[in-house]
């Protein structure tokens, strides 16, 4: 068993954020990776294993999700095997300004870290009165079950649930708008997730040694060469 190192919540946001700089993702992913790894954490929807097989998802090739089918009721969107650490915002915001009332992304991989996206967009004022409703966000959790949690228009947390009904794959997203009330058990209230959030604050998040490691070589690979340019460039402007 790897041991667990105690950081931050803006620890794991940096390190996550220089990492997938690293990587070669444009500056707008660098940091929205960092703030859903480390918010991710915080909400206990990710875990080591989690960020893990998000980091190996990771793919600079791939530009952004593929709108493949489109309709009054539906936006559904091919990610191409892409990690939800980057990205997926892009087919969320589009539902979101179409105010579409269900948004599916297919082939992500780690879907739960879209999660603190849709908390961050909704603590915002949103131009479309239509749209000052409750979100359900549902995927797969890392125990391998599935989870939906129910997000307020204000973007506060209202719930975990456990769905009854099977409604999204394992790499699979699906946002549903308006929808108040969940078919399904509540493993956490909204209470405790802000409660496990704000502990955080105070006693960090625990991360495998081996991930941290990991993470800091990745981050190695944005740092810039010291040449002799460099060292002119350095210092204040």
């Amino acid at each position: 068993m790897s041991e667990l190192i105690q950081l931050s919540a803006n620890e794991l946001k940096f390190l996550v954020k220089r990492s997938v700089e690293g990587l070669g993702f444009a500056p707008g992913d660098q940091l929205s990776a960092g703030i859903k790894a480390a918010s991710a954490f915080q909400l206990g929807l990710a875990n080591s294993g989690l960020l893990s097989q998000a980091l190996d998802a990771l793919s600079s090739r791939i530009k952004a999700p593929e709108l493949i089918l489109s309709s009054d009721q539906e936006l559904v969107f091919d990610a191409h095997g892409q990690s939800a650490l980057v990205q997926v915002e892009l087919a969320l915001g589009l539902g979101l300004a179409h105010c579409s009332p269900q948004v599916r992304v297919r082939n992500l991989v780690a879907p739960a870290f879209a999660v603190p996206c849709m908390m961050n967009w909704l603590s915002q004022p949103l131009n479309q009165p239509q749209a000052q409703q409750c979100y359900a966000l549902y995927f797969t959790h890392r125990s391998g079950a599935q989870r939906c949690v129910l997000i307020a228009a204000d973007g506060q947390p209202l719930g975990l649930y456990q769905p009854r009904e099977l409604l999204v794959g394992e790499n699979e997203l699906m946002l549903s708008m308006g929808q108040a009330d969940i078919d399904g058990v509540m493993i956490t209230d909204g209470a405790d997730l802000l409660g496990w959030r704000e502990r955080c604050l105070d006693q960090g998040v625990h991360v495998d040694a081996s991930v941290l490691a990991r993470l800091k070589q990745m981050m190695h690979a944005s740092l810039v060469p010291e040449t002799e340019a460099s060292r002119m460039g350095a210092g204040p402007d």
